[in-house]
């Protein structure tokens, strides 16, 4: 019903004020309508640009097109976009991700107050369980968060990543915490009582809705990431994908001779992924001269693979990646299995497999923990970097 007033109410203003050049600087509340329920997002819109916020994340959108009364924003490093109409403080739009087939949702943007904090931080941790009535389908995950006066931010962190930076509000018994980075639209939402929460509900874009629940927790465990996939015994180290112009190419024995090799099981699709690409980039300005390589394997939605290759080349091109893409197909964690076989599963994207210069696999990391949470990326990437520097050492 909300979301329809909005509507409503941005047809009269449309229909009433005198247009503008511009909509209205300031923070902007983006109301998201899906059937399952609506998600708010947050959108700043200033003179130096218009960027999407997400707790300590503020994406800058660099490239926003206005005519007359209408917008149209390519958001950054994931294929998906944004159009509508303003008038002046008023935005009425869809969000289309064209990495899916016909997948766009209807929002309604509203200029808003942003939320009150004060000086004191609480620090919050959860354990989540996501579907917890069904025991075939249950996850478990950890909420770390902060609360200053309402606001709240963190994350969610499970064994196959992190929900990247979550931002939201707890008013009396209700806590909501939301983000949108250009692919993942995410909405969580649930009643506190007492030390849990309870009735809780998990929103991803229009496609999935999830029940979840929590309790509050200072012992919260996950497994170690390096022990979650394995190498099946007596199989090659070795794969066939296809490089950006569609030839094929065979990685073997020979390809990790003198060399430190990670194989990044990725796709552009994935936010995670970018999370790590980034740090990987990092690693291999340090490492390269030592004789690492990034083998980066990207597995796209859809089916054709030039429109695959493209997405993926242009977010390297946006990230400044020095190394070439593969595409080892289709998403799919059996697909990706499938191209791997000398793993016993592929549980995440992404997934990195850590090579030594004999060829021998040494260490493979499933998900990977981003900068949205704080001192697990910071504990994770040393891991990583101690790692690194061991097999270039030997």
């Amino acid at each position: 019903m909300r979301f329809l007033l909005l509507l409503l109410c941005g047809c009269v203003l449309f229909g009433c004020t005198k247009q503008a050049s511009s909509p209205t600087p300031g923070y902007y509340t983006l109301y998201f309508k899906t059937e399952n329920g609506t998600i708010p997002a947050r959108l700043d819109i200033r003179d130096n640009g218009w960027h999407i916020i997400n707790a300590e994340e503020v994406i800058l959108l660099d490239s926003v097109e206005l005519r007359a009364d209408s917008f149209f924003v390519k958001l950054p490093l994931f294929d998906s976009s944004m159009k509508g109409v303003w008038r002046n403080d008023s935005l009425i739009g869809q969000w289309t991700d064209h990495s899916r087939v016909q997948y766009s949702i209807p929002f309604a943007g509203v200029k808003s107050m942003t939320t009150g904090c004060d000086d004191r931080v609480e620090e919050l941790h959860y354990d989540i369980v996501f579907s917890p009535s069904d025991s075939s389908e249950s996850r478990r995950g950890i909420a770390v968060l902060q609360k200053s006066g309402h606001l709240v931010t963190g994350t969610v962190l499970t064994e196959t990543g992190d929900y990247r930076y979550l931002q939201g509000e707890i008013m009396k018994d209700t806590l909501w915490l939301s983000a949108f980075d250009g692919t993942h639209l995410f909405y969580l939402i649930g009643r506190v009582v007492g030390d849990s929460i309870i009735d809780g509900v998990f929103l991803s874009g229009k496609h999935w809705k999830e029940d979840w629940a929590a309790v509050k927790s200072t012992s919260n465990t996950l497994r170690d990431p390096f022990s979650i996939t394995s190498i099946r015994a007596n199989t090659p180290v070795r794969f066939e994908v296809l490089n950006a112009t569609g030839d094929s190419m065979l990685f073997d024995s020979s390809t990790w001779k003198n060399h430190v090799s990670i194989i990044q099981i990725m796709g552009s699709w994935c936010p995670n992924c970018t999370d790590e690409s980034r740090f990987l980039k990092t690693l291999f300005e340090q490492h390269a001269s030592k004789g690492l390589q990034i083998i980066p394997v990207a597995f796209e939605r859809g089916e054709d693979i030039t429109t695959s290759c493209t997405r993926v080349d242009e977010q390297f091109q946006q990230l400044g990646l020095r190394y070439p893409f593969y595409y080892g197909g289709k998403a799919g964690k059996d697909i990706a299995l499938e191209t791997f076989p000398f793993l016993t599963g592929v549980h995440s994207f992404p997934t990195s497999i850590f090579i030594d210069r004999r060829g021998i696999v040494r260490k493979v990391y499933t998900g990977f923990y981003g900068p949205g949470t704080g001192a697990e990326y910071e504990r994770h990437t040393k891991t990583i970097e101690a790692l690194v520097d061991s097999l270039l050492s030997e």
